[in-house]
């Protein structure tokens, strides 16, 4: 756990900021946005600190509003399979390609949530929504990471019945964090380096969707790749075998798949007019 008491730098141990929307149509004719200092969702997250958090704890919550303005959210290889089920998977249009799920048509919206917040039952909640508010991130210098969480989230509260640590020591509350962060961690990791490979093999390709709801509404996404079909038919027998032996060939056929939900995203659009917010 941090000793220090700075802010994080929220970043990713990749250096980067994830990326939080997948463009829309109309949100691509804007200028682009100043990039983002801080990984989505994420407002002040800082070093957990056995003095400065001695008695601070996380208020207990139903809803994930936190995740309401986005359209995309950062998957890790580990939960292809369950994602596919729900949501299409895309890879950012930038290197190292990063895979996400689509969780909605419009730019700042996220469709499966409802009024309340609370995520849609019986579908899957990406990881990178669960984890939140706790984060890793880089100690200057150092190859370490250092455990965060975000104080500027909702349920943060300074005083909690379910403190991160008891008698000095970190509770089972906030060993479960560090677990699940940690695995978390490892798992997006892995899914960088199997996005390096489709870079490195011109696997994908820049792609515009286009969908339209039940009520006629056409909607258009950009900004985003998806793994060429011809170039996976051409791979010759040794790099077949290497997606093989690093289990990434299931990924494939998974993010396929689930290019069969953009039309279900239409599906769920109850909005009469179009609306759009600038890109983040």
């Amino acid at each position: 756990m941090g000793r220090e008491c700075a802010r994080c730098t929220g970043v990713l141990p990749d250096g980067k900021p994830t990326q939080e929307n997948i463009m829309t149509e109309e949100a691509s004719q804007q200028a682009p946005a100043a990039p983002a200092q801080l990984p989505p969702f994420y407002r002040n997250p800082v070093p957990i600190d056995a003095n400065r958090h001695a008695k601070a704890g996380l208020r207990p919550r139903t809803d994930v509003n936190f995740a309401r303005d986005t359209n995309a959210i950062v998957l890790t290889v580990s939960e292809f399979a369950v994602a596919a089920r729900f949501y299409p998977i895309v890879f950012t249009s930038d290197s190292p390609a990063m895979p996400f799920a689509v969780v909605g048509l419009r730019d700042r919206e996220n469709l499966f949530l409802d009024a309340e917040g609370r995520w849609e039952e019986s579908t899957y909640i990406p990881a990178y929504v669960r984890r939140y508010p706790f984060i890793f991130s880089e100690v200057p210098g150092s190859t370490q990471l250092v455990l965060c969480v975000d104080e500027g989230a909702e349920h943060f509260e300074s005083e909690s019945a379910e403190p991160f640590f008891v008698n000095g020591k970190p509770s089972v509350v906030l060993e479960r964090a560090l677990k699940f962060s940690e695995t978390f961690q490892a798992d997006f990791a892995e899914a960088r380096r199997f996005g390096e490979w489709l870079d490195s093999h011109g696997m994908l390709e820049e792609k515009v969707a286009r969908t339209t709801s039940e009520d006629g509404q056409q909607f258009t996404l950009r900004g985003f790749r998806l793994i060429d079909p011809e170039k996976m038919r051409t791979l010759e027998d040794g790099q077949v075998l290497e997606l093989h032996k690093k289990g990434w060939l299931p990924l494939i056929h998974f993010h396929m798949q689930s290019l069969q939900n953009l039309g279900a995203l239409g599906r769920r659009l109850r909005a009469t007019q179009p609306e759009s917010a600038a890109a983040s």
